[in-house]
């Protein structure tokens, strides 16, 4: 992952058996989801070089703690902080404004 430019800061295991977390690092979302995109065709590919599968499907075993696949974000950005907090006036609310056009 490093040599394509994907950052991560850790891989550990995980609860289910053979499960291990892998957390890249905060980016733009169009970039995130590239380098999600990357790393799953890389663990698919490792896995197969290895003569191993490599389940990607979120809940692939019902009942064990811990298996299943996920995405953190957060609808946020450096200027405004968080973009579904609501503010004390209807100027401050614009973004939970919708209209229909018609």
């Amino acid at each position: 992952m490093y040599r394509l430019g994907i950052p991560a800061k850790t891989r550990h295991n995980e609860v289910a058996p053979g499960q291990f977390e892998i957390a890249p690092v905060f980016e733009s979302a169009n970039v995130a989801s590239d380098h999600q995109q990357m790393i799953m065709t890389l663990l698919r590919m490792t896995a197969k070089k290895h003569g191993f599968v490599c389940l990607l499907h979120e809940k692939p075993f019902a009942g064990i703690n811990g298996s299943g696949k996920h995405v953190n974000w957060s609808v946020g950005n450096a200027t405004q902080g968080n973009l579904l907090d609501p503010g004390d006036t209807p100027h401050a609310n614009v973004q939970f404004c919708c209209s229909a056009l018609r």
